[in-house]
């Protein structure tokens, strides 16, 4: 992907995200969008109890409707709770009457604060922001860089700059850590300095610029190949108390390890009914 050297970035999702090219591609889209309409038709209302993660990565102005309706959907099934709650809801491990959504969003872009944040605010959905430090008020270069690898995004979206990092903190927003540079930590474990930067470099970084302690992590890419038994224990060592992937699963409260909480993803470009599939736990174990 070329990108532009000017500054640039695209500000809805029309924009910002790559079309489907192939007809292999388009047809495993067409058969998944099948599967989730039928799985949308079986499913009801949640009545049971759960404790369920979601993430996403923004929220452009052309689907603040999809998203507030989304809010509204969900807190007719579930509580949004904030970090601190969730975890502890896990460390209880008793059975509860509880319904429980927890809501985070990767990577640091500005529109999940300009064009969210009002959205979280008005619903009182806390949220938390898990940015890659060098990403916040970067360069066009570093910005090129890290978009190069990105094959999902058409084009370049803006990030936060600091101040607007401190502001999502001081409201019902948490500033979480997804390393410095978006690094894989499965490729540098080998690295012990460069780890520990990416990892407790970052969490200093934030708590500086934020004025706020930073005790929630994201590992990038979020599966379980890109991070090993040395990136674990960095971000132990750092001292977070809990570690977010990107493995679709259920929180299961006594039994999920807070270092290693599954999240299900979810795009505020999609269909409502496909935003609530997933949100009604769609393929957990």
């Amino acid at each position: 992907m070329t990108m532009p050297s000017a500054p640039t970035f695209a500000e809805t999702a029309a924009e910002a995200w790559a079309p489907l090219t192939g007809w292999r591609a388009r047809a495993r889209s067409a058969a998944r969008a099948a599967r989730i309409r039928l799985a949308a038709m079986q499913q009801g209302p949640q009545t049971a109890p759960f404790v369920r993660c979601l993430y996403s990565h923004a929220v452009f102005s052309d689907t603040v409707p999809t998203f507030r309706a989304f809010l509204k959907a969900a807190k007719q099934e579930g509580e949004f709770v904030d970090t601190p709650t969730l975890r502890a809801i896990i460390a209880d491990g008793k059975a509860s009457d509880g319904r429980f959504f927890h809501l985070s969003f990767d990577d640091g872009f500005a529109s999940v604060y300009e064009d969210g944040g009002p959205v979280m605010e008005e619903e009182r959905v806390p949220y938390t922001m898990f940015v890659a430090t060098d990403l916040i008020d970067a360069d066009p270069e570093t910005l090129n860089s890290y978009f190069a690898h990105m094959p999902a995004y058409r084009a370049r979206v803006r990030t936060l700059d600091w101040p607007q990092a401190k502001a999502a903190a001081a409201g019902i927003g948490e500033i979480g850590c997804h390393t410095r540079t978006h690094a894989r930590l499965s490729k540098i474990s080998g690295d012990p300095v460069r780890l520990a930067d990416e990892v407790a470099g970052a969490r200093a970084i934030i708590e500086r610029h934020v004025g706020q302690p930073c005790d929630s992590f994201a590992w990038p890419y979020g599966t379980a190949t890109d991070i090993d038994d040395a990136g674990r224990a960095a971000i132990a060592d750092a001292g977070f108390t809990s570690n977010f992937s990107a493995v679709r699963g259920a929180v299961r409260p006594g039994a999920t390890d807070v270092m290693d909480i599954p999240r299900h993803q979810l795009e505020f470009h999609w269909p409502l009914h496909e935003l609530m599939v997933w949100a009604r736990g769609f393929r957990e174990a």
